[in-house]
């Protein structure tokens, strides 16, 4: 029977989806009614070995380039995608924080606002010029080295169709592209709830979608009419959180506490750091808790416990905040050609959750720590302000309103500082009454994850063997 089983292409791009399809074991669950053939993006020599030890089969993704003349093409869809068929208020609120950050920003501003405002002219105007742009699209893209290198790829390996956790990479829309055109099945599941309002076009859409939560689906069927039947998308939870509903992932707090080296006898605010590329600004808040230990507004019976994002470098927050007996850093692991080309092993997870579990109270910046925070039941803090550039604080306040953040928000789990004097304040009152504070945590789980179960691989793998074997 085993040669019987379906031979299915699982790329692998970065942790995220090490996390999400082989250490949540769904990818071993699927190995029990099909072929899973693991695509890496690049070459994990620890992750191969394990993987190959395991019998599965490993190959690598090609190296993907296009022209300057398909990606200015692309460039164009995007910005009709964006504007006109994604139809969200996250695309406009992020573009227009990150923008000032940009060298040069009033020229490039003026420049990027021309372009757009002359295209979106067209958009508007022209009723076919998006449909022209379309039909150059696939006509350019099959005339593109890449499309026939990864053609030929696919077709040495010979599969029976594609699942992904990474459907909005173009490297995995070109696979599902050239899949459909050759009547395969594709089936994605969505790696994070934010994925699908803060992605860009995708060529193709996929036969079937597995997500985290009702926003999911609904935004899903908002912009593409072809999912509008209820059977096409899957609401089974969030994988990855499965882990925080498993005692098997976290050490005590005693081993906890000794392999971070923090000590026992210390409440602990756990710093949830966002990436640079999203907040350059971000170390103001982690700079504010040192202060205030230095200026004794924190009690000394508290430490901080910074915890770096996994496509961040600690070292520009040591760099702006410097060192402090109350301050302790922590770091996710991180590639060396690419922060997320890393592997995920289970301690790396255990870390993580045992962080959750072991910590007081929880502190970040428009991050999913809030939803992995309130499954513990712990009090969530966000930074509602913005010292280093007051002038454009409405700009980063926004922030917290993008689509996909909304439900957070109206959940009433995130504790908002509005100045730095608040924060302190707010720190301070909900490290001495934390249990005031947990109120709406169950209340974010549920919009957010839907289930609480830890059963949302469980649920994905049976959409997953629905798909390709019922």
């Amino acid at each position: 029977m085993e040669n019987l089983k379906k031979r299915i292409l699982v790329p692998i791009v970065g942790q995220g989806s090490i996390t999400h399809v082989i250490r949540t074991g769904m990818l071993d669950k699927m190995s029990e009614f099909c072929n899973p053939i693991i695509a890496l993006m690049w070459k994990e020599e620890e992750l191969i070995k394990e993987l190959e030890g395991k019998g599965y089969e490993v190959t690598l993704f090609p190296a993907y380039k296009v022209s300057p003349a398909y990606a200015a093409l692309r460039y164009k869809i995007n910005l009709w995608y964006l504007k006109y068929k994604l139809k969200t208020p996250s695309a406009n609120i992020q573009q227009k924080y990150l923008d000032q950050f940009r060298k040069n920003k009033q020229t490039f501003k003026l420049k990027k606002q021309l372009k757009e405002s002359y295209y979106s002219l067209r958009f508007r105007c022209q009723g076919s010029y998006i449909k022209d742009l379309l039909q150059q699209e696939v006509v350019l893209m099959q005339k593109e080295h890449v499309y026939a290198e990864f053609k030929e790829w696919l077709k040495l390996l010979n599969v029976s169709g594609l699942f992904t956790v990474t459907p909005f990479l173009h490297e995995v829309d070109l696979i599902a592209r050239i899949f459909k055109n050759q009547q395969i099945p594709v089936i994605a599941s969505i790696h994070s709830f934010d994925n699908v309002t803060k992605r860009g076009w995708q060529s193709i859409v996929f036969d079937h979608y597995i997500v985290w939560n009702k926003y999911n689906k609904a935004e899903l069927q908002r912009i593409h009419l072809a999912l509008q039947n209820d059977q096409a998308i899957t609401i089974a939870g969030a994988p990855q959180f499965d882990f925080h509903y498993n005692e098997e992932f976290a050490w005590s707090r005693e081993e906890w506490l000794q392999r971070l080296g923090l000590p026992d006898n210390k409440k602990i605010i756990l710093y949830g750091g966002g990436p640079a590329s999203l907040f350059p600004q971000e170390p103001q808040f982690l700079k504010a808790l040192k202060d205030a230990f230095e200026q004794e507004k924190l009690s000394k019976d508290y430490i901080v416990l910074f915890r770096c994002h996994p496509l961040d470098k600690v070292e520009r927050w040591k760099d702006y905040v410097g060192e402090s007996p109350y301050i302790f850093y922590d770091s996710a692991p991180n590639g060396t050609t690419k922060l997320d080309y890393v592997n995920v092993v289970k301690d790396d997870i255990m870390n993580l959750i045992s962080t959750l579990k072991h910590t007081d109270i929880h502190i970040n910046t428009i991050s999913t720590m809030s939803v992995d925070g309130s499954a513990f039941r712990k009090p969530q803090i966000g930074p509602y302000y913005d010292d280093v550039n007051p002038s454009t604080q409405d700009l980063f306040r926004q922030m917290y309103f993008q689509e996909h953040y909304i439900p957070i928000m109206k959940s009433k789990v995130v504790n908002l500082a509005h100045t730095k004097e608040e924060f302190i304040d707010l720190v301070n009152r909900v490290i001495e009454n934390p249990s005031a504070y947990t109120a709406n945590c169950k209340s974010c789980v549920e919009e957010i994850i839907t289930y609480s179960d830890g059963k949302a691989t469980l649920r994905a793998v049976s959409a997953i063997k629905n798909f390709f074997v019922a």
